[in-house]
């Protein structure tokens, strides 16, 4: 069971790869958050430690359901702009008008913030089973990946810099899933 954890694990964290081929992206990245939460779902079973896919599944929905709330609004919010001001027909001069209307309003800050909100509690939720993953392995660059990815997400505020940051977080993951082994090493007892 552990070894199919970690084979689903470490397909599922080079899967974020293919999305650098046009069109496989977005089938990639789901194939790859479904594999993930498969892998913790074995992990938490062969560790007997539930919150490793309680908390994984939680940090994983919550981005997606609030995505989707947070770009519904906004466009709402765009196509309400867009409406207001072409009514007479689409005038492309009136770019910045709609653009300033759509700050103007708060509908598509508000969108915003909620996406941004959503991220950072999801990461939160994958830290916390990360750590719980380090703690049951043994591995704890699993932790050190979940700490990154969490400030990360923190660090969107800061003009997306904490884009970096989850770039590195990954790459510790990629390594923490390399580094764990399907069986536990044997110790000599003494004589």
């Amino acid at each position: 069971m552990k070894k199919q954890a970690i084979t689903l694990g470490r397909i599922g964290i080079l899967l974020p790869i293919a999305s650098l081929i046009p069109l496989l992206g977005s089938v990639a990245g789901l194939a790859a958050l479904i594999l993930l939460l498969m892998s913790h779902h074995q992990f938490s079973k062969a560790y007997e430690n539930p919150p490793i896919f309680k908390k994984a599944l939680i940090g994983f929905l919550i981005p997606v359901i609030v995505n989707i709330v947070g770009m519904v609004i906004i466009v709402i919010g765009a196509g309400s702009a867009f409406l207001t001001l072409t009514g007479d027909g689409f005038d492309p001069e009136n770019i910045q008008q709609i653009m300033t209307l759509l700050f103007e309003s708060g509908v598509t800050i508000v969108g915003l913030l909620l996406i941004l909100i959503g991220t950072i509690v999801g990461n939160y939720f994958i830290f916390q089973a990360l750590k719980a993953l380090a703690a049951s392995s043994g591995v704890n660059t699993f932790k050190t990946a979940g700490l990154l990815y969490f400030i990360g997400a923190i660090g969107l505020i800061l003009f997306g810099l904490g884009i970096l940051v989850a770039i590195v977080a990954w790459i510790i993951h990629v390594v923490a899933y390399f580094s764990i082994q399907a069986e536990e090493p044997i110790t000599e007892q003494a004589v």
